[in-house]
């Protein structure tokens, strides 16, 4: 059914159908608001089009994966820990950083941490992802020489975050590794070294063009 407004509404047996869904899923959806729907004079429902195709695509959406979302959560709070019990300021290298340069570091760090956990997607392309982790790599060397930071306290600095995601990783392999299910543990190490290994290169190379 088209409106004078030209939305397309649809009734709840063909909301559910476009949805793959039992109508009384989708009335119950409706009941608590998650899907917007309206009454007609009768009391049926109905529901727009755009809607439901909105809903579908957000259920099509691959779901993040537990053990990823674990395993970032591991991360960010070993770094945090780091920031807030001075364990950072007790290195050289950090106290050599001025306050552009950590804002800077901060601002990939987070980017380096979405980059790991695409990387633990099953569906994800590794050559994009290691492609995004030498552009990675660039850019770090770029902030780098800008800041007036030396080459060797970028390393220095690199490899002690990666250490951290290193360390978060074989933490839950050791404690979860041997159950079955959870042999992601011991694959996300290698596939989470294999792409930050492409960046510390990258990083050096930029800061000598």
């Amino acid at each position: 059914m088209t409106s004078q407004t030209g939305e397309e509404w649809l009734s709840l047996r063909e909301a559910a159908e476009l949805l793959g869904m039992h109508p009384a899923t989708v009335r119950l959806w409706a009941d608590r608001n998650e899907i917007p729907s309206r009454r007609t004079s009768g009391g049926h429902r109905r529901f727009r089009r755009t809607d439901i195709e909105a809903r579908l695509q957000q259920e099509s959406e691959p779901k993040p994966d537990p053990a990823s979302v674990l395993l970032i959560q591991s991360v960010l709070g070993r770094v945090r820990f780091a920031f807030t019990d001075g364990t950072l300021d007790a290195f050289a290298w950090y106290q050599r950083f001025g306050d552009t340069a950590r804002a800077a570091y901060r601002t990939l760090g987070r980017r380096l941490l979405d980059l790991v956990l695409r990387t633990l997607n099953t569906s994800a392309n590794i050559a994009e992802l290691t492609t995004e982790a030498i552009e990675l790599g660039r850019e770090y060397g770029s902030i780098t020489s800008a800041a007036n930071v030396s080459l060797a306290d970028a390393v220095r600095a690199f490899l002690y975050f990666q250490t951290l995601i290193d360390e978060a990783v074989m933490q839950l392999a050791e404690i979860r590794g041997g159950r079955d299910h959870d042999i992601i543990w011991i694959e996300s190490f290698h596939k989470i070294q294999a792409i930050t290994n492409e960046i510390l290169p990258a990083l050096i190379e930029a800061t000598q063009n």
